[in-house]
């Protein structure tokens, strides 16, 4: 897991405290330092025997438990949406499936990401796209919530319907890759085609 340290300041405030020292916290915290650290930013070793240290806040709040410092968690917009912004939301595999959320936002201009994103975020490891993507991928970090942004323009129908792949079913992803699909993955259909493999990359079908 990388933590650039900046980043990690905006959480729990470790400005008087030396990059040694707050290494050697997360060591005892069984986050061990895989590499030097180099430009501020810490390569931390996770053993996958806990999600939320796959994100910044998640390493935030036990650092800040271990330190008995205080977490600051950034502010939350809680405005409830207008029935999902007229896209129909359909989950046919509830027992896989059994929360998504998603919101609509209009009149957005894709464009290029202000410096502090792009430079978290390239801190991170993660090239900047433009403002739509890159704010995905830092809430993704921020929180260890994966998330997609799609362009309902590019939808041949507004709706997103959950369920189970269908064997030999194949999406093309934001990479270009075209991968085909086995029926134990979930996907976002609209149309009846897979358009987002579930949690795991989105399709260049509907891509912003």
């Amino acid at each position: 897991m990388k933590i650039p340290l900046e980043w990690l300041n905006e959480y729990v405030d470790i400005k008087s405290i030396p990059p040694k020292g707050i290494s050697e916290a997360f060591t005892s915290l069984g986050l061990l330092l895989d590499k030097p650290i180099t430009d501020n930013v810490m390569d931390l070793e996770h053993r996958m025997d806990r999600s939320d240290w796959l994100s910044i806040i998640g390493c935030a709040r036990d650092l800040a438990a271990y330190l008995k410092l205080e977490l600051k968690y950034p502010e939350l917009y809680k405005e409830k949406g207008k029935e999902n912004g007229g896209i129909k939301i359909q989950v046919d595999c509830p027992k896989l499936v059994n929360r998504f959320n998603t919101r609509v936002f209009r009149k957005i201009k894709v464009d290029s990401s202000p410096k502090w994103l792009r430079d978290r975020l390239e801190a991170y490891g993660m090239p900047s796209i433009n403002n739509i993507v890159d704010i995905t991928n830092y809430v993704m970090v921020e929180f260890g919530q994966t998330l997609h942004a799609q362009d309902i323009d590019k939808m041949e129908s507004p709706e997103i319907v959950i369920r189970l792949a269908k064997k030999g079913e194949t999406v093309t992803t934001l990479l270009g890759e075209t991968v085909e699909l086995d029926d134990g993955a979930f996907v976002l259909t609209q149309n009846g085609k897979p358009t987002v493999i579930g949690g795991i990359v989105g399709g260049v079908t509907t891509a912003v």
